[in-house]
């Protein structure tokens, strides 16, 4: 009888400690999701919005479009470089048209087209910076304010026009 009554004291210590650890679990997921809220709107460049901007678009140089061109593939981003205004085509630099997944043959495209086309212009670029949702709801008021109802992911398009040398 002594073994049945220490194997349910036992059985209720286990059943107090799940609870205590299912209670502690759901205090920290509580926490972390106010941290992460009150600090989302704390800072106020999550407000920002470059896709109706008023700024300027800057000039660049070659050099800071190959320097771009060199990360498109790592960073996700579409970078379109237009050369209609110093005689030759547009060309958009985007992993997710590229139908070759080999990272050498990316490489050696993109080394291609910079030594044809880049490396001896000497014109300065327009950079057009649009960060751009791709996926998820999201409404916009009246007033211009935009409330994010499922999030999604976000792209970015640069363009770099070529100015007439």
């Amino acid at each position: 009888m002594e073994n049945a009554v220490d194997a349910l004291k036992i059985a209720f210590a286990v059943f107090v400690f799940i609870i205590a650890l299912t209670v502690t679990f759901s205090m920290i997921a509580k926490l972390k999701s106010t941290a992460e809220y009150v600090l989302y709107y704390t800072d106020r460049t999550n407000f920002y919005s470059r896709l109706n901007t008023t700024e300027k678009n800057r000039t660049v140089s070659v050099n800071s479009v190959i320097a771009m061109l060199y990360r498109y593939y790592n960073e996700t981003v579409s970078v379109t470089v237009d050369l209609t205004n110093v005689g030759k085509g547009i060309r958009t630099f985007d992993v997710s048209n590229n139908t070759s997944i080999d990272k050498n043959a990316i490489e050696k495209d993109l080394e291609n087209y910079i030594e044809e086309n880049l490396q001896d212009l000497k014109c300065d670029f327009l950079e057009e910076f649009v960060d751009a949702p791709i996926s998820g709801i999201y409404e916009t008021g009246i007033d211009g304010t935009e409330v994010v109802l499922s999030s999604g992911g976000k792209k970015v398009y640069i363009k770099y026009i070529a100015q007439k040398i």
